[in-house]
């Protein structure tokens, strides 16, 4: 927690849903000393009275331009739906507001470097809301991969999602539903930062398994990097069964973390153990033997899901906070999340759910 003699940035709400209400606002309220609801805005009003009844002192807009002209909010949270969020985000940024976006921040990459524009032009207070950067696996996957233990990493596998047979807008297109843009950011954006260098390589495959929308609710997406470390990213609203979180695998071993697990599993290579210097033949090896048999010693062992770094989802709100407050540059670049639209733009492209 930031301790701190500043002043709570004053904070408008836009968008009274399930992002506003039961995402945001219980995990602003966790940070009273640094963000203050100054207003909200909805169109419904009993979504608006929720929110008085819950901070009496805010008020309440219908219209969005009307929290716009408020003078005493200077930062805009945007948790409306995907396709109205480019339009929200440059009427606020022409207001010279800050600016903090759910994810996807837009529809396509256009809009993205439409928006890349308008920030620019503003003095650079556009936030992308990646707060999955912070989930506490996904921080341990990094440690584990960056301490060497598993050699040289060349294969990472993301699994997410469950079986769902979903109704709602977001598996409608024309509202730019679907689980590339709303699951595909999030997770694409680990999938980027466990690629470490950009991808040279893409494959991907979309379809509809579940939901009953006119949009997939199946992504693959397989990156490569130059180095050919492959990041290999499924999300599925048509999960039957248990699978890992993440697989990552090294020339010296691999760790596995399950979904909700307390730890994660590591197979290591005995250091140990010391390796015979080994050459290929191509002599005819003996009957029923793929080459020289060899006994390799391998250690398996629990790693605890408590990263060094500091974890947790809301913890992106320390950072807007910091950005807006103390001037420190934002852990998630505008051009990532832009890079993030440009490669599902492109998925969704060569699909047939464009």
């Amino acid at each position: 927690m930031i301790r701190t003699t500043r002043p709570p940035i004053r904070l408008g709400l836009v968008g009274l849903g399930r992002a506003g209400l039961e995402m945001h606002a219980p995990e602003l309220d966790a940070y009273p000393e640094l963000f203050k609801i100054m207003a909200v805005c909805d169109p419904i009003k009993e979504r608006r009275d929720l929110a008085v009844a819950r901070y009496p002192e805010c008020r309440t807009y219908r219209r969005y331009e009307d929290l716009l002209a408020d003078p005493d909010v200077e930062l805009v949270d945007l948790a409306t739906r995907t396709d109205e969020h480019a339009a929200h985000v440059l009427q606020a940024l022409k207001t010279n507001k800050w600016v903090n976006v759910e994810r996807p921040f837009c529809r396509d990459y256009d809009e993205a470097m439409v928006l890349r524009a308008a920030s620019i032009k503003a003095g650079n207070k556009l936030l992308v809301r990646h707060n999955y950067r912070f989930e506490a696996a996904f921080l341990q996957v990094k440690e584990v991969m960056e301490s060497g233990v598993l050699g040289e990493v060349y294969d990472v596998k993301i699994r997410r999602g469950v079986y769902e047979r979903r109704d709602d807008w977001q598996v409608v297109k024309r509202c730019a539903g679907g689980a590339a843009l709303a699951w595909g950011s999030a997770f694409l954006d680990q999938a980027l930062e466990l690629l470490r260098t950009p991808p040279v390589k893409i494959w991907s495959d979309l379809k509809r398994v579940a939901s009953v929308g006119d949009a997939e609710d199946y992504v693959r997406i397989l990156l490569r990097n130059l180095a050919g470390l492959t990041v290999d990213l499924e999300i599925s609203g048509g999960r039957v069964g248990r699978v890992p979180q993440f697989v990552v695998t090294g020339t010296k071993g691999s760790f596995t973390v399950f979904p909700g697990a307390e730890a994660g599993e590591l197979v290591q290579l005995d250091p140990k153990q010391k390796l015979p210097r080994r050459r290929s033949s191509v002599r005819t090896p003996p009957l029923g033997s793929f080459g020289t048999a060899e006994t390799l010693r391998w250690n398996v062992s629990e790693v605890p899901v408590k990263p060094k770094a500091e974890s947790g989802l809301a913890l992106i709100w320390e950072h807007v906070f910091n950005v807006i407050r103390e001037n420190k540059p934002y852990p998630v670049p505008l051009d990532t999340a832009i890079e993030t639209m440009r490669i599902l733009t492109l998925v969704k492209k060569e699909s047939p759910f464009a």
